[in-house]
């Protein structure tokens, strides 16, 4: 007898995955790690716990899920933005200009997302079993981040003067600061300081590569 096709409840099962992820990043914006409960979540999402709890195994494993998705996000925004081919016959500073503006074209800035990103930063100072995982994966982030920082340098000819790790600190810094005033502002973030700022900081810790 012919197995029935099981991709159909398969991509259900992932839509399901999907809008859950959805209603924990809206609860989680709206009431904290503390607030969102299981409950919440599912009212948020439309579903029952039972419909939770056969895709996740608890609360913490949905924000471990929650906190990857939005990582491979970013960085799928961020590779994209960095594709070499925009990127030829520009000098360095309008090249990582040109990074910086299809970066924030791809990646969805907003009230929400930088909330959840606080909730985690906090759980992982808060240093329990969950947050020793977020710390994990956050190192992991930056070293990404780095990998990806070291590759645009060198396409464009040039070689870091300082630790890598230490401007992608202050690169990361400088982005979620403008981040959080412009959302405690109740306004959008303005591209062209962005633009102007984050590749001046980014070469200033790098120099030509050494002729051939």
């Amino acid at each position: 007898m012919p197995q029935q096709d099981e991709r159909p409840a398969v991509r259900r099962r992932a839509v399901t995955r999907e809008r859950m992820l959805d209603a924990a990043r809206e609860v989680l914006a709206r009431e904290g790690i503390q607030g969102a409960s299981v409950e919440h979540i599912c009212e948020q999402a439309g579903f029952t716990r039972g419909a939770f709890y056969s895709n996740f195994a608890s609360k913490d494993d949905l924000l471990l899920a929650l906190f990857h998705r939005e990582r491979d996000r970013m960085f799928a925004s961020m590779r994209a933005a960095s594709e070499p081919d925009a990127l030829r016959g520009l000098d360095p500073t309008a090249a990582v200009g040109v990074i910086i503006d299809r970066f924030l074209g791809l990646q969805s800035l907003d009230r929400a997302g930088l909330l959840v990103h606080m909730e985690f930063a906090i759980r992982g100072i808060r240093g329990d079993e969950v947050g020793a995982e977020f710390n994990t994966s956050w190192r992991g982030m930056k070293d990404e981040l780095v990998e990806l920082m070291t590759s645009v340098v060198t396409a464009l000819g040039r070689e870091f003067t300082i630790d890598p790790r230490h401007a992608a600190t202050v690169l990361a810094g400088t982005y979620d600061e403008a981040l959080r005033e412009a959302v405690t502002e109740g306004r959008e973030v303005d591209p062209a300081l962005l633009q102007s700022t984050l590749p001046m900081l980014l070469l200033a810790g790098t120099r030509p590569l050494p002729s051939q």
